[in-house]
């Protein structure tokens, strides 16, 4: 489900840059009122006491496999009957197509993504709606504005849906303005509720950077994006197996993976999700999740003690 155009195009940015890894409606530059106190949990005791859910993207038809590993929030479409179909103590982070990535059409037009969202308000099997699959407003000049109409009409349909996106901050067109993208997607100008931080650490030329994660994680925090809004994406894919002739990341191993996340629960210790990247072999994530058993140990057993 989850597209992944970005892996083939941002590996030759990642080596340039040392880093990891549009819509019609009417454009607006100026910035709007910030979100309303609720999108984002306003202190450390209500962080403390969050139960943080799991998600794995583009589990398809694996989805019992995956809830064996732990995960209990799925990657699913606007699909009422599936959605209501999820087991006690599951929930769906509904994709909704695409958002000003590096293509600025929309996945689901306007019209398209309020049907969507008037029929699922009020389910409470819906977690949320991914919006957006970093989405590039360097790129996409409407991309603010867009995303700000989508995460206000969803908050003003069912207030405890959430809005989601993961940002990467490796675009060229950020010129060395390192955090550039983060600073135009924070929540005061966007209104969206929670953001995914996605430093790819595990390359098969360097090995794995454990301490990335809490340079990004501070990078986006310094740039306007808190911490309590920040969603941790975990690399568990490589690029030694696709046929689309990107091969730069490397899959982790268990050991490695065990040290990211002790780096990701220093960096984030009570995200209202953690997400990990990703659960099919597929496209230019080969091999991932599906094909590494000593992985889904390491998942399983954080799983389901959290």
């Amino acid at each position: 489900m989850r597209p992944v155009p970005w892996l083939g195009i941002v590996s030759s940015v990642i080596a340039a840059m040392g880093l990891t890894a549009c819509n019609s409606r009417p454009d607006s530059a100026a910035a709007e009122p910030a979100p309303p106190p609720q999108s984002v949990p306003a202190t450390a005791s209500s962080a403390a006491a969050r139960v943080t859910l799991h998600y794995a993207s583009n589990t398809h038809d694996d989805r019992a496999a995956a809830a064996k590993v732990g995960f209990n929030l799925f990657d699913l479409g606007p699909d009422k009957t599936a959605i209501d179909a999820l087991g006690p103590g599951q929930q769906a982070l509904v994709w909704l197509g695409n958002l000003d990535n590096t293509n600025c059409t929309p996945g689901y037009s306007y019209d398209r993504f309020t049907a969507a969202v008037d029929r699922l308000a009020g389910d409470p099997k819906v977690f949320g709606y991914y919006l957006s699959d970093e989405p590039h407003p360097s790129i996409c000049p409407g991309a603010v504005q867009h995303l700000r109409e989508r995460a206000d009409y969803i908050r003003a349909k069912d207030p405890l849906q959430k809005s989601f996106i993961v940002v990467l901050d490796a675009s060229k067109e950020c010129r060395g303005n390192f955090g550039c993208e983060y600073a135009a997607l924070r929540p005061e100008q966007t209104h969206v509720d929670l953001f995914g931080i996605d430093p790819f650490i595990c390359s098969i030329a360097k090995g794995c950077d454990l301490g990335r994660i809490e340079r990004t994680v501070g990078l986006a925090a310094n740039k306007g994006i808190p911490r309590a809004a920040m969603v941790p994406v975990i690399q568990v894919f490589g690029q030694t197996c696709n046929t689309q002739q990107t091969h730069y990341y490397k899959l982790p191993s268990a050991d490695e993976l065990t040290g990211a996340l002790a780096h990701w629960d220093t960096a984030l210790p009570h995200p209202p999700f953690d997400f990990a990247y990703t659960w099919a072999s597929e496209g230019p994530a080969c091999p991932a999740l599906d094909k590494a058993a000593d992985l889904q140990s390491v998942l399983r057993a954080r799983n389901t003690a959290r």
